[in-house]
């Protein structure tokens, strides 16, 4: 048998171990994701704006941890416009959660006009941490008026700590600004539409599902405009589609056929020898 030839046989038999590998790997299923998005609508009878915001809880971005990516979807005008906190409860057993990482893609200052990209939001270059997480086994909640458990703030209300910054509304949430905004929102520096959190500590048994009552907080105080959404949508993608694999008698005779190659290719080679 040739040189060439014999590279060609042994080449077919690499193709078939090849083959077998690519249709073993493609048999590891992988874990679906999960996702809990809470979306409400409203009006500030303060300024007479819209209000609208979500968040989305997911479970499967970072593995053992909790995601959370709060959105303003609405320009504001005055400070209580500003989307600056979420509470939420969670019907299972207490989950003893802690905040370590919370970014924006975006934050913007309208007079000056200036963009930060990228911000850590806590550990800001002026101002050191601007949002924090909050949480409570009492229940009747985080603090009177709020009956939620748990919560992510840029404003203290009496319920986060830490906070930097003299204006409280600093690092809220906005989509933009409207035309008659104020002074204190022109002046401001804000987290341009949405701001994403990660939370550690979950366990094992975690239910996505169970997360509910989820109040958005405008402003800064707890006597301007919340709205509360009972109720999220639960949204877990189907699993991959199978891959096609082949039948046992196929597998076998196409080991056997890449192990007769090979050796057929050892003894021509010894022959020739």
């Amino acid at each position: 048998m040739s040189q060439p030839y014999s590279k060609k046989i042994a080449g077919y038999a690499v193709c078939c171990i090849s083959a077998l590998a690519v249709v073993t790997v493609s048999q590891i299923s992988q874990a679906d994701a999960a996702s809990m998005t809470f979306s409400v609508t409203g009006t500030n009878s303060a300024s007479n704006n819209a209000l609208a915001s979500s968040v989305v809880f997911d479970d499967l971005l970072n593995p053992g941890k909790l995601t959370v990516t709060l959105t303003n979807m609405k320009n504001v005008s005055v400070p209580s416009d500003v989307l600056t906190s979420v509470f939420w409860d969670y019907a299972g057993s207490p989950l003893n959660l802690s905040l370590i990482s919370a970014t924006a893609s975006k934050v913007t200052q309208n007079n000056p006009s200036t963009t930060t990209n990228n911000v850590n939001l806590l550990n800001t270059p002026n101002n050191g941490k601007e949002w924090a997480f909050a949480s409570t086994t009492n229940s009747a909640g985080l603090i009177n008026g709020v009956t939620q458990d748990y919560g992510l703030g840029t404003v203290g209300l009496g319920i986060f700590q830490g906070i930097g910054g003299q204006q409280q509304v600093n690092y809220g949430i906005i989509d933009g600004y409207n035309a008659n905004a104020n002074s204190p929102v022109k002046g401001g520096s804000f987290v341009d539409n949405s701001a994403t959190f990660v939370l550690s500590g979950l366990p094992t048994n975690f239910d996505i599902s169970k997360i509910g009552s989820v109040r958005f907080q405008y402003g800064t105080d707890l006597k301007e405009p919340s709205i509360i959404k009972a109720q999220g949508s639960y949204y877990s993608p189907p699993p991959p589609t199978p891959k096609k694999v082949p039948e046992p008698g196929t597998t076998a005779a196409l080991s056997l056929f890449a192990v007769g190659a090979l050796r057929g290719v050892r003894k021509k080679s010894l022959a020739v020898a």
